[in-house]
């Protein structure tokens, strides 16, 4: 069974993937979605979703995170794209490897076993089967680049390198 602080830290990566996909979709600023963070619309929108409030500081550190470093976050996901340009991916598929890269680069504190799972469970209720597998792909390669890179290192509970 899950610890309630892993729910938290899934659902704040869930709507990390859905307030990203929304920005891009309707051009929203950060500052307004960061406005709208409010502890009741947490819980609203968890009990929209089903799942556990979302860790709030966890939620921003992905967004502001994402955000600031789009364009840097983008080139690396480009370079583990064979036969594929990032515009042709679907907007939510875009927003999950986003988030995935940056947490990945970032969260040193969360094995990348977790993270690759959490992302790859949320391709799976948002995307195709063969939409999952592409983002499955994406992220194993962003992993292997990483290891080579000797990026990663012991974290959590995970060993890696």
């Amino acid at each position: 069974m899950k610890s309630n602080h892993h729910n938290k830290k899934s659902s704040a990566r869930l709507f990390a993937v859905q307030i990203l996909f929304e920005m891009e979709i309707n051009g929203k600023k950060i500052n307004n979605i960061l406005e709208r963070l409010t502890d009741e619309y947490l819980i609203e929108i968890s009990r929209l979703n089903k799942t556990e409030k979302a860790d709030k500081s966890h939620l921003i550190k992905i967004l502001k995170g994402v955000i600031k470093n789009q364009k840097d976050i983008d080139l690396n996901i480009k370079d583990n794209l064979i036969g594929w340009s990032l515009s042709r991916i679907d907007s939510v598929s875009r927003a999950i490897l986003r988030s995935a890269f940056y947490e990945l680069r970032e969260c040193n504190d969360i094995p990348v076993r977790v993270i690759i799972n959490e992302y790859i469970e949320i391709s799976k209720f948002y995307s195709t089967p063969k939409s999952n597998g592409f983002i499955n792909g994406i992220l194993d390669r962003i992993f292997e680049d990483f290891k080579q890179e000797g990026k990663l290192v012991k974290r959590g509970r995970g060993l890696i390198n």
